[in-house]
């Protein structure tokens, strides 16, 4: 791995071999880029893939705690991309997948092709329909609920749990459980994009206006917000595909990267 400043923060990098193809690939929440290792691996035929930690994640420098946490991210997208050549493939998961979608609605000339897996961006889905979302506001969450108390251990319990690749937070050891609650703060931050509509891509229809091809991936098993998340997407956008992974759930690219890897390469090829 290598290491850069990207929008002020040390940024890690890491990369992989292989074609002519560009693809840059962001991690989820409480994840690295190291998670794209398998994904990775099937592009190598017709693309050298690249990854970054982001800030507060790996082996990245800490956020700074300014501004919004996004914004940031997207400025680091922007930043890897002008210095490797545009456009690339983009490829994001979980809140990877919110900062992708900014990027190519708000610089499509950055990005060649878009894959979204399950990205959390629950505006979409609450807009599709409104009944959901009031449905979802009636029930509460767990997660938010401990974010307002500021008991971050049981908010990343109620995450883990919710959106986790099924290890249980109680059954991980001490040095991991004391990592994922530190980082909860960085998911507390997200909270802001993944439930607003930055830079207007819904309001403004950007989303619906989209110029380049964009697949969209979610798993069978994953919470009904994804699945609605996903199909609003697709509904909106004008060139897209999407794709459910049977047997899977929130974290498959990493736990069927097998599946996920194939259909991604004959995307981009």
């Amino acid at each position: 791995m290598t290491s850069r400043i990207y929008a002020g923060h040390e940024t890690a990098l890491r990369a992989w071999d292989g074609g002519d193809g560009r693809a840059l690939m962001v991690h989820c929440s409480l994840g690295h880029s190291g998670a794209w290792k398998g994904v990775a691996g099937h592009l190598a035929a017709t693309h050298a893939s690249r990854g970054f930690d982001l800030p507060g994640h790996g082996r990245s420098g800490p956020w700074d705690g300014q501004g919004v946490y996004q914004d940031v991210v997207c400025a680091q997208i922007r930043g890897m991309i002008a210095d490797w050549q545009a456009p690339v493939d983009l490829i994001g998961h979980s809140f990877g997948a919110t900062a992708c979608l900014r990027v190519a609605c708000t610089s499509p000339e950055l990005v060649r092709r878009l894959v979204l897996i399950e990205p959390v961006f629950f505006t979409a889905a609450y807009r599709a329909d409104p009944a959901f979302e009031a449905e979802q506001m009636a029930k509460g969450s767990e997660v938010y609920d401990s974010f307002r108390a500021k008991d971050y251990r049981s908010a990343a319990r109620a995450f883990l749990r919710d959106w986790g690749g099924g290890q249980p937070f109680d059954a991980m050891s001490p040095v991991q459980q004391d990592q994922f609650v530190e980082q909860m703060k960085l998911v507390e931050a997200v909270y802001v994009t993944n439930n607003g509509d930055p830079d207007g891509m819904l309001g403004d229809g950007l989303v619906a206006r989209l110029p380049m091809p964009v697949l969209l991936i979610d798993g069978a098993e994953s919470p009904e917000g994804s699945h609605r998340i996903v199909q609003a997407l697709d509904d909106l956008i004008p060139d897209s595909r999407l794709v459910t992974i049977p047997d899977a759930a929130h974290m498959v690219p990493i736990t069927h990267a097998d599946a996920v890897g194939p259909l991604v390469a004959e995307f981009l090829a």
